[in-house]
């Protein structure tokens, strides 16, 4: 029923006209339009809230293990930075030097999970809702910000690389 009444003016006004059509008739179920709605959607959104909290927490956790593997590349690394930096290498150099590394591996990783996700779309496609599974945007930005991530995270050893004492790291071994 349509109507400009609250909610618990209109049920009195429901309650009273089916009553004195038929008073044996139960009124036990009403629902406003909204409460409606939300009650048919409210497993899709808890799906996508805890597929969000899980993809929150996987791109956490990813950029933690790339940090820690740049980290103990540079590590070790730290005798060859040395030189570099004792021969003439400037930080800028061994900066674009290691980030350079981590993009490489950030763009076979990048093209490894785009093949991945393109043959596995199929599973997910029941939990989309309005999108395409192979949907451009996503295919697109997603990798984008993964990467964009990925750089962030091998950004600090790439630093930790610049300030290499060219004289400790050659006494390093």
């Amino acid at each position: 029923m349509r109507t400009t009444l609250d909610t618990g003016a209109a049920l009195v006004e429901l309650r009273g006209a089916v009553s004195s059509i038929d008073r044996a008739c139960p009124i036990d179920r009403i629902e406003t339009m909204e409460q409606l709605v939300s009650g048919s959607v409210a497993q899709p959104r808890f799906r996508t809230v805890i597929l969000a909290a899980f993809s929150m927490l996987a791109l956490a956790m990813a950029s933690m293990g790339i940090y820690g593997v740049m980290n103990y590349l540079v590590i070790q690394q730290t005798r060859e930075f040395g030189i570099r930096l004792s021969v003439g290498a400037t930080q800028t150099d061994v900066l674009r030097l290691v980030l350079g590394k981590a993009a490489a591996l950030i763009g076979a990783g990048t093209c490894l999970g785009l093949a991945g996700s393109a043959l596995l779309v199929r599973l997910i496609a029941k939990l989309l809702f309005e999108t395409s599974p192979l949907d451009p945007l996503s295919f697109v930005t997603v990798p984008i910000l993964l990467a964009a991530v990925a750089l962030a995270a091998s950004y600090l050893p790439a630093r930790w690389a610049t300030r290499v004492d060219p004289v400790e790291a050659l006494r390093y071994e």
